[in-house]
């Protein structure tokens, strides 16, 4: 189904879109899919999902965690032309179709495993093991885009982090969970001084 869609909050510009990603009850996207509307949305655009741009995609699917340029470029051994500026561009490609976001405060590039968003997108930033996940927190970005707005500011990117620690949620080998929570085998002695 190909329509316009309304301007979108985060760029404030009018694209064309043939599939609505992230309804309430939609399941998740398999990679396949989302490589397809990549391809899709790249067509759409007058441009091409080429064999770069597909494996970096297909790379950051798989890996499931934000991966920098240069982690993006070492894997290209062998795709194709292995230069900075190759990885830069194709990153670069696939956040402008809103399937890879840039996590700015790791300087690395997450997959978005739901497709592109009309709204900003949020993420939580582990402190400890640098892995990164996008969280629910639409209505306090679109809010925070349309203060500005109402200020006077155009906003053109927004971009917002959360960092703490993840407690162990993103596979964080650092987080010890006996140490988060009491021990419930045994009884606690308040009188004990040892």
């Amino acid at each position: 189904m190909t329509r316009y869609r309304t301007r979108t909050p985060a760029t404030g510009k009018r694209r064309l879109h043939r599939r609505r990603w992230r309804q309430p009850d939609s399941k998740k996207p398999s990679r396949e899919e989302l490589i397809q509307a990549a391809s899709d949305e790249a067509q759409l655009s007058g441009k091409s999902l080429t064999a770069i741009r597909k494996h970096v995609l297909t790379v950051l699917l798989d890996a499931q965690r934000p991966m920098t340029a240069y982690e993006v470029l070492a894997s290209l051994e062998g795709v194709g032309s292995v230069s900075p500026p190759t990885a830069y561009r194709a990153l670069d490609f696939l956040v402008s179709l809103g399937f890879v976001s840039r996590v700015e405060s790791l300087n690395a590039y997450l997959a978005l495993d739901l497709g592109p968003s009309d709204v900003p997108l949020a993420f939580f930033v582990c402190e400890k093991c640098g892995q990164a996940e996008e969280i629910s927190a639409n209505d306090a970005v679109v809010s925070l885009i349309s203060t500005a707005d109402q200020q006077g500011f155009g906003v053109s990117h927004a971009s917002l982090e959360v960092r703490g620690d993840c407690r162990g949620k993103l596979a964080c080998e650092t987080w010890d969970a006996k140490l988060a929570a009491p021990e419930a085998s045994g009884s606690v002695d308040e009188h004990s001084h040892e």
